[in-house]
């Protein structure tokens, strides 16, 4: 990758490292709920710290994530995401997710190698910081009609009032950070992102209290973006 491309491990490692691993009770308190209807419907890899699960494969949703969510909104048809200048296709990456960052991004992140399982047919893969406990997840949101304006309609029926849903642009892409509940103070937080006017993006960071999840969400989603680019 050209050295400007490379995101600084200070910007992307924006979750400090807890002075250590705290057992399992602990490290599910802070486990990401997936409260987002957008992507209830899909498997979504959470790598909790201190979990048995290998960070960077491809897995199933873990137990208390619902998989059966509505994937379309019943908000007003009216309401749309700002369009997609210019559409990515993922057809690549749905075949082996993990393949989303690369090892040359991996290194610059300090993130684990992803070992993902040539079996699975998972559109989502999940990696550990170098701290071993803050943790990173991203789905491409296939079953979701309508991409990001799905969202958007969702907030058109009050879906968000109790969380947060605030538009942002990545890279040229149009993003939202949203969920129905705000635990960004607690280092967690949603991002959305529009591939095209069909198909959108999940990001999920889980850290410790306090940490600034938002600028690890960003930059990790521009390492994301730059990889399908270069693949289209």
């Amino acid at each position: 990758m050209p050295t400007s491309q490379k995101l600084s491990e200070k910007s992307i490692r924006a979750i400090p490292p807890p002075v250590e691993c705290i057992n399992r009770t602990a490290v599910n308190r802070y486990q990401i709920r997936l409260t987002v209807a957008s992507a209830a419907s899909v498997g979504v890899v959470l790598v909790g710290g201190c979990s048995g699960s290998t960070p960077g494969t491809a897995n199933p949703a873990p137990p208390g994530v619902s998989q059966s969510g509505p994937s379309t909104s019943t908000g007003s048809q009216n309401v749309e995401a700002p369009k997609v200048s210019t559409p990515l296709t993922v057809d690549k990456f749905l075949a082996d997710p993990c393949s989303m960052l690369t090892p040359t991004q991996l290194s610059t992140m300090q993130l684990s190698q992803p070992k993902a399982d040539s079996a699975s047919s998972g559109i989502g893969c999940g990696w550990r910081f170098g701290d071993g406990y803050t943790a990173v997840s991203a789905s491409f949101l296939t079953t979701v009609k309508d991409g990001l304006t799905n969202a958007y309609r969702q907030k058109d029926t009050g879906y968000y009032k109790d969380g947060y849903f605030e538009p942002t642009v990545v890279s040229g892409f149009p993003a939202v950070l949203a969920n129905t509940a705000d635990r960004r103070d607690q280092g967690q937080v949603t991002m959305l992102v529009g591939l095209s006017d069909q198909t959108e993006m999940l990001v999920l960071i889980q850290g410790t209290p306090g940490s600034n999840a938002t600028t690890a969400a960003t930059n990790v989603t521009k390492a994301i973006l730059s990889t399908v680019q270069g693949a289209q």
